[in-house]
C-alpha cells in the first residue's frame, strides 16, 4: 500500500508542477544558493534564463510523474501479487531519493530532509512485507540450489 500511495502522490504533485511551474517547488532556494541571486533577479536580468529554469522544472516534473506512475502501476499489479521481481524493482525509487539527498549535500551543503523521509517511508514499505515475498521455505529452496 505504501509504494502505491507514494506513487500516486508523486504523479499528482508533479502533474501540478508541470501545469504550474511558477510554483518552483522549492527551487528558489536552490537557484539562490547556486547563483547568489534570487530567481526574480535572474528572471528580470535574463528572461531567457528564467524560461530555461521553468523548462527544467517542467522536465523534472515529467520524469517525476513518470516515476510516480511506474511506482503506482507496479505496486498495484505485480507487487500486490507478491512477485519477487517487483519487490526488487521498487528498490530503485528509494535509492533515487537517497541519491538526490547526496546530490543536495554536495551542491548545497545541506540534506533535503524530505528526500530522506520519502526514502525511509518507501524502505519501510518494502521491508514490512519482506516475509510475504520471501517466506523461509522460499529462502531455503534458493540456498539449496
Amino acid at each position: 500500500m505504501i509504494p502505491f500511495v507514494m506513487g500516486l502522490f508523486f504523479l499528482l504533485s508533479m502533474a501540478v508542477t508541470f501545469l504550474f511551474p511558477v510554483i518552483l517547488t522549492g527551487a528558489e532556494g536552490a537557484v539562490e544558493s547556486l547563483t547568489g541571486s534570487t530567481f526574480s533577479q535572474l528572471a528580470a536580468s535574463s528572461p531567457g534564463l528564467g524560461n530555461y529554469i521553468y523548462y527544467l522544472i517542467r522536465i523534472l516534473a515529467i520524469f517525476s510523474a513518470g516515476l510516480g506512475a511506474f511506482l503506482a502501476v507496479v505496486s498495484a499489479t505485480a507487487y500486490r501479487k507478491r512477485e519477487v521481481w517487483a519487490w526488487y524493482l521498487i528498490w530503485v525509487v528509494p535509492v533515487l531519493f537517497l541519491l538526490d539527498a547526496v546530490n543536495d549535500y554536495y551542491a548545497f551543503r545541506y540534506v533535503d530532509v524530505s528526500s530522506v523521509v520519502i526514502a525511509l517511508i518507501l524502505v519501510a514499505g518494502l521491508l514490512l512485507p519482506y516475509r510475504k515475498f520471501f517466506p523461509s521455505k522460499y529462502i531455503d529452496e534458493r540456498l539449496s540450489v
